[in-house]
């Protein structure tokens, strides 16, 4: 959702100058910048989504977004998920993205166990690859460092099988004070 501009970033190879498409995740869940090698058809999407979104200037208009979690505006940052309101550019809000998983979910009929409506929230995705990373073979000391967790222990977590929680239900992941304080 906070992907901006400036996150998708390429580094040359010396030995053979091939591009490595790269992401960079900063600020990431513990507040420690990332930098992820990405496949080149992410790259290609994201490069697309750049283009989609460009003004007249060709550059990716500056927008400001509210931190819910921060309870505050941040600075104008060159966000790639924007659309247009008359004549302003604005981030796509978190609840328009649950609204667009919840609305693809529903079209598809897929029912839990007890024949209720699948629910998904963006986060849920993250614990899925993680879980399947995991159970795939990525050894969890890199599946650690993907996912920006600083002790190995959280990210053994997801190797565990369970149901993602429901609706209603409390996330098993939240912000430590640590975190809400130090940004």
């Amino acid at each position: 959702m906070e992907l901006s501009h400036h996150s998708l970033v390429q580094y040359r190879l010396p030995s053979t100058g091939e591009l490595v498409p790269l992401l960079h995740i900063a600020p990431s869940k513990a507040d420690v910048e990332r930098l992820l090698v990405i496949s080149p058809e992410l790259a290609d999407v994201l490069a697309a989504i750049i283009t989609r979104v460009r003004n007249s200037a060709d550059t990716v208009p500056l927008v400001v977004a509210y931190d819910i979690h921060e309870r505050e505006f941040t600075p104008p940052t060159p966000v790639l998920f924007q659309h247009h309101v008359g004549a302003d550019s604005r981030p796509v809000s978190s609840a328009s993205i649950r609204n667009w998983i919840t609305s693809a979910l529903e079209g598809t009929g897929i029912t839990d166990a007890a024949g209720q409506p699948l629910a998904f929230k963006p986060h849920d995705f993250r614990r899925i690859f993680a879980t399947d990373a995991i159970m795939n073979g990525m050894p969890p000391h890199i599946c650690q460092l993907l996912m920006g967790h600083a002790s190995i222990t959280t990210t053994m977590g997801y190797k565990k099988h369970r149901v993602l929680h429901q609706p209603g239900e409390k996330p098993q992941v939240t912000r430590s004070s640590r975190y809400r304080n130090s940004v």
